[in-house]
């Protein structure tokens, strides 16, 4: 038999009478459809443009049941509807049973049938979306919200592509506020274990006996202040991926615990002599040199080696600086989601400025800046007056602390000002005008007044 392109309803039937009249009213009704009368033929006329297969249970060939149990395991969101004899009441709650979407009693009224017919296609229409979905969130937003403009980033989204997929644990290097967490999400969500829990723990967030309550767990009584059993986060992550935060401040003393899981998918609950096994993949993160604390002595070299399979450098925000004016972009999108309002611009002068700054706290200090920067500026457009306070002296290193201004005098004030604001425009004066406010030619006489060199 001829099978149309097009067909979007198979209509299976022994009956040419009824097949006749359905064909008629199938195409009233919107339908394309194609009719046969073997069970056999029914498979072989599936294609992608199929949305509905009615079905009756007494054919010749392979019974409707039968079609009905392949059709349910190899095209799980195609519905099929049932017709049947009344006499046949028993295998109709059979069929419902394989998967089918609803039975008709025949005789049956061809307005209740066409009724259920759009209601099962309409359903096969949303199962394909919901499935489209699906696939975009494993597939395409993780790696979406890594923005990699620049060489660097690209490089590094290349590796994480390459082995998110593998078993292996996984070692993030990079200073304070570069995006350790958002790699480390990456890589879960990207990986056969996205269907499970990925679970966080940060070192130096705890002291250490509640630290190690916190990865493994403890019986009811293992300590004072034990009233009752509880889960470790190792445990939570089963199956999934346990994310350890600055892994260089883990105490000497549970780093060998640690190395256990690592060797023999092994570990106790605290107060309890029980093995457990555990099935979860180890992503670690540091912004420390774990070679310098091998030699110091304050980091196991053997568990270096075991966190060490795969080693991915997230680079400084200084060093990727194609990417800040579009991470500064996005922060200020995800605020006006937050407070519900239109996302704040960035002036060109305000631009050039952030593009000069060197970035001390990385992405963690751009967010913030942006946080604070959109909530006080003018028509809602970021100029480089909403900066300077902020921004650091270019030369100044990491987070060195700033200078008391209610010890200073007025003079030392204003000489500090214009050495930042100038610092951060690169020497320019011209800017550092106008993010001052003043005329160019102020600019250099205070420079002259307060003997600060071009």
């Amino acid at each position: 038999m001829k099978k149309p392109k097009q067909a979007n309803l198979i209509i299976a039937d022994d009956d040419t009478v009824i097949t006749g009249l359905l064909e008629i009213h199938a195409k009233k009704q919107g339908f394309q459809p194609i009719i046969t009368h073997s069970g056999d033929e029914v498979l072989q006329l599936i294609s992608p443009a199929t949305e509905v297969v009615l079905l009756d249970l007494n054919m010749p060939g392979m019974s409707g049941l039968e079609v009905l149990k392949k059709l349910t395991k190899d095209h799980p969101h195609l519905p099929a509807i049932i017709l049947t004899a009344s006499s046949e009441a028993s295998e109709a709650v059979t069929a419902m049973k394989l998967g089918a979407y609803d039975y008709l009693t025949k005789p049956f009224d061809p307005s209740e049938l066409f009724a259920v017919l759009h209601k099962a296609r309409k359903m096969r229409q949303l199962a394909e979306e919901n499935s489209t979905l699906k696939e975009m969130i494993n597939d395409t937003t993780p790696v979406s919200d890594i923005i990699a403009v620049s060489p660097s980033m690209q490089v590094l989204l290349d590796q994480i592509q390459k082995i998110a997929s593998l078993e292996a644990t996984v070692l993030l290097t990079g200073e304070s506020g570069v995006g350790k967490t958002m790699i480390a999400r990456q890589l879960h969500q990207l990986s056969q274990r996205n269907q499970h829990a990925l679970v966080t723990v940060s070192c130096p967030a705890l002291p250490r006996e509640l630290l190690e309550s916190e990865l493994f767990g403890h019986e009811k009584g293992a300590f004072t202040g034990a009233m009752k059993k509880r889960i470790g986060k190792i445990e939570m992550a089963d199956k999934g991926t346990l994310f350890l935060d600055e892994i260089g401040d883990l105490p000497l003393d549970l780093q060998p615990k640690l190395l256990n899981v690592l060797q023999d998918r092994e570990y106790y609950r605290l107060g309890s002599e029980r093995i457990l096994k555990t099935d979860v993949r180890i992503i670690v993160a540091t912004n420390l040199d774990l070679e310098e604390k091998i030699e110091s002595g304050s980091f196991r070299e053997d568990l270096y080696y075991r966190l060490n399979v795969f080693q991915l450098v997230v680079p400084a925000l200084r060093e990727r600086v194609q990417c800040i004016i579009p991470l500064c972009e996005r922060a200020l999108q995800k605020i006006a989601e937050r407070r519900g309002d239109r996302a704040a611009s960035i002036n060109k002068e305000a631009r050039d400025m952030l593009l000069e700054y060197h970035w001390p706290g990385n992405v963690r200090e751009l967010e913030n800046m942006m946080e604070r920067a959109s909530a006080f500026c003018q028509n809602n457009t970021i100029s480089a007056s909403d900066l300077v306070s902020q921004l650091k002296s270019s030369s100044a290193e990491g987070e060195s602390n700033q200078p008391n201004l209610g010890n200073m005098k007025w003079a030392d004030i204003e000489k500090l000002s214009l050495e930042q604001t100038l610092a951060a425009c690169s020497g320019n004066k011209s800017k550092a005008a106008k993010v001052l406010g003043i005329a160019e030619k102020s600019v250099y006489n205070k420079m002259k007044k307060y003997a600060i060199e071009s």
